[in-house]
């Protein structure tokens, strides 16, 4: 991938002074890989308001050239969107008003982990090799829930309301529409797995997760009339079920 490109000319531009200060051994394979590991996805688009912040420094607007790594933050504002390709294959559009961060990502290793966090807003995932290999080495944290894959396409959208409430008609909470394949999603009051077609809404990490639409009637749905398969229960759900999102209004271009 070009992405790479700017970190081999640096590895070629610093290999004599390295090689010198370990008297004459040039780096080894771990320390190789431990560098590639830096580099986890490249800008395939960034147009509008958008922000880098990594660490106590922020770069604006997000450039194409630029390497995303674990710890990175992506901010779009109101007109802003960022499409990223992960070092595995995985997609991430990050539609506008959104607040993402790379959590923890290693593709190169033999324990590798995609972990990532949505404070707000909303993005559109397809699923790389890690996911596929290992849904366990598969995460997308919000305030509401955490998110898992079974080799899959979704769209989660995490509204966070100021203190002073939310604005007319504005419902918090997450909303997951999954468009292939399935996810499964927990917070502490319970879990459950989300089919293909189905659209799912939880106000709060106290709300049980339930689904708002189904992919199938409820006589050929098994595991209940929603066609979940619940594996936990709480307190209650949510009473409002939610409109369901359109799957393309977050789409790559």
């Amino acid at each position: 991938m070009t992405f790479f490109l700017p970190l081999l000319l640096s590895a070629a531009l610093l290999a004599p002074a390295v090689t010198a200060a370990q008297g004459g051994r040039g780096p080894t394979a771990a320390e190789a890989r431990g560098a590639a590991r830096e580099e986890a996805a490249e800008v395939l688009l960034s147009e509008g308001d958008t922000r880098l912040v990594r660490g106590g420094s922020f770069s604006t607007p997000v450039r194409r050239d630029e390497p995303i790594r674990s710890g990175d933050l992506i901010r779009t504002g109101a007109d802003g969107r960022v499409q990223l390709r992960f070092a595995d294959g995985a997609l991430m559009s990050i539609a506008p008003d959104s607040d993402f961060r790379v959590e923890d990502y290693v593709f190169d290793t033999g324990r590798p982990r995609s972990f990532f966090e949505l404070m707000q807003g909303s993005v559109r995932a397809v699923s790389g090799r890690i996911g596929k290999r290992d849904p366990e080495a598969f995460r997308l944290r919000t305030p509401t829930a955490t998110i898992g894959i079974r080799g899959t396409e979704f769209v989660v959208t995490e509204t966070v309301c100021p203190a002073a409430g939310c604005a007319a008609g504005t419902i918090p909470g997450l909303v997951v529409t999954v468009v292939r394949g399935r996810v499964s999603v927990r917070n502490e009051a319970g879990a459950i797995e989300v089919p293909a077609g189905a659209t799912l809404r939880v106000r709060d990490a106290r709300t049980v997760p339930a689904l708002a639409t189904a992919r199938r009637p409820a006589s050929a749905a098994p595991g209940g009339p929603d066609g979940a398969r619940r594996v936990a229960s709480g307190p209650g759900t949510s009473a409002t079920p939610p409109a369901a999102i359109d799957p393309g209004e977050h789409g790559f271009r």
